[in-house]
């Protein structure tokens, strides 16, 4: 009986010796594990949910002279997760297509890329369509298309902050990520305040009253502003409408020879038409600058609009991008790292 009782406790101490270095080595893995989620590709399969509507709203045909024509429309979205997923509070990015506000949508390859690859590093990554249409004879319906798709912007961020729990999503990590004319919309959206629209926006004999930015789309009641965004080849009508306390991370990307959003000013398109003048990735990058607010700004020097490879949102090259893409997307991937994880 004494030889047993004076090996027990050190028997017990051995057991709880491997017990808790297994527990470190789960721990140390589960550590790992969550320490590359984000960043890298950490789950092979992905699901997705195509269709869903976010809003409804009254949309216009693509060629119009009056907005009368306007008629009631769902405005949809197409969600990526990764398939399994049990990770509490996700952070969302919402990826906006590009097209000038007269073309694209979601299912764009870019887009659709993107949200694939966003969904493996452990997001739950969102493409979603927003109301297209103007009449290019006229300044105030080009800005009232911009509206317009600033409000299904807000209209969709509402919807998640609504529904966050369903999703099992972060309502303090929703992140936007757009390409031209989408990045357009999370510029604005994360800048402009309600006194800051612009007077095309309140209507005339032919056109209505918009409303205010939240007040479109859905009912639901959030904040609309996005946690940060991401804009690839995009422009804001007026750098004094980022002010100060609007200290968001923005990640800034452009193509020295872009012709159709300059990069620094000018016109869309490169055309003095009815368009208005607007400021590029590096004027914003210098008015941040001047305002002490962290962004990442990365000029490729003589490159392009859509430098990674592709036009509208489709790949030229078949169904690839170029070699572009990947510093673009670990860029990116990396800034949202570095601010939230």
């Amino acid at each position: 009986g004494d030889h047993r009782d004076l090996h027990y406790p050190l028997r017990r101490q051995r057991q709880m010796c491997i017990r808790d270095r297994l527990l470190s080595y789960v721990f140390l893995a589960s550590l790992i594990f969550n320490q590359d989620r984000f960043l890298n590709q950490i789950f092979n399969n992905i699901s997705i949910t195509t269709d869903v509507v976010y809003a409804n709203a009254p949309d216009l045909p693509l060629l119009f002279l009056t907005e009368n024509a306007a008629r009631e429309v769902d405005l949809k979205m197409d969600i990526y997760e990764p398939t399994d997923d049990t990770y509490n509070d996700r952070p969302l990015i919402i990826f906006s297509h590009s097209g000038g506000f007269f073309s694209g949508s979601k299912e764009a390859d870019d887009m659709r890329m993107l949200c694939e690859i966003a969904a493996k590093k452990g997001y739950v990554a969102v493409s979603m369509n927003y109301r297209l249409g103007f009449n290019v004879l006229s300044q105030d319906s080009a800005e009232r298309a911009v509206y317009r798709a600033i409000q299904d912007g807000s209209a969709i961020i509402r919807y998640f902050r609504e529904y966050a729990d369903d999703y099992n999503i972060d309502q303090n990590q929703i992140f936007w990520w757009g390409s031209s004319a989408g990045s357009f919309i999370g510029l604005h959206l994360l800048y402009v305040e309600e006194d800051e629209r612009l007077e095309s926006t309140y209507g005339s004999n032919f056109s209505p009253d918009l409303g205010c930015i939240s007040c479109s789309g859905n009912k639901f009641n959030h904040n609309d502003k996005p946690n940060a965004v991401i804009s690839m080849w995009g422009a804001i009508g007026d750098l004094n409408l980022i002010d100060k306390n609007e200290n968001t991370p923005v990640a800034l990307f452009h193509g020295t020879k872009d012709i159709i959003v300059p990069y620094y000013k000018g016109f869309p398109y490169t055309l003095n038409t009815v368009l208005s003048e607007v400021y590029g990735s590096a004027l914003i990058s210098e008015r941040l600058n001047e305002l002490s607010i962290d962004h990442l700004l990365v000029l490729e020097e003589g490159k392009p609009h859509e430098y990674y490879g592709s036009a509208n949102g489709n790949f030229i090259f078949g169904s690839q991008p170029n070699k572009y893409w990947d510093l673009l997307v670990n860029d990116s991937f990396e800034f949202l790292y570095k601010h939230f994880f």
